[in-house]
């Protein structure tokens, strides 16, 4: 009986053995799964700040982008005001030039004429004031 009890004993020891390394294998998983769930946890929180982060930098640009498309259009506009008022004066000197040189010609034809209309026609004094206009520097446009 002895040799049974002592078999027995073996067998007990050999179970508890079994047991203990089944329960050490299982909690050790378990401990592996929780740090796995507890890094994942971590890695989601961390994507959440970095979303947030590019949201607000999204919005922040958007802002940004709305701001200079206003300062843009106003400028624009100030600019095309500035085009116009330009071809205003542009358009007021080229008339006043021109009425300028219509008006002297008008007078340089008139005087042509007197010289002309003269008793004995001036044609010497006529051709030189021609001559002295063709020949003088015109005026730089």
């Amino acid at each position: 009986m002895s040799g049974f009890v002592a078999q027995v004993i073996a067998v007990l020891s050999a179970v508890g053995a079994l047991a203990s390394v089944c329960l050490y294998l299982y909690f050790g998983r378990r401990s592996e799964l929780s740090a796995a769930r507890e890094e994942a946890l971590a890695l989601a929180e961390t994507r959440r700040q970095v979303i947030a982060d590019l949201e607000r930098r999204l919005n922040s640009l958007e802002q940004r982008h709305k701001r200079a498309t206003v300062d843009c259009e106003r400028r624009v506009g100030e600019l095309q005001t500035a085009l116009d008022k330009t071809q205003s004066q542009a358009r007021d000197e080229a008339y006043r030039t021109q009425h300028f040189f219509s008006a002297a010609l008008s007078d340089l034809l008139k005087d042509l004429r007197n010289d002309l209309e003269l008793g004995p026609p001036d044609v010497e004094t006529a051709l030189a004031r021609i001559r002295k206009l063709l020949t003088d520097e015109r005026p730089a446009a």
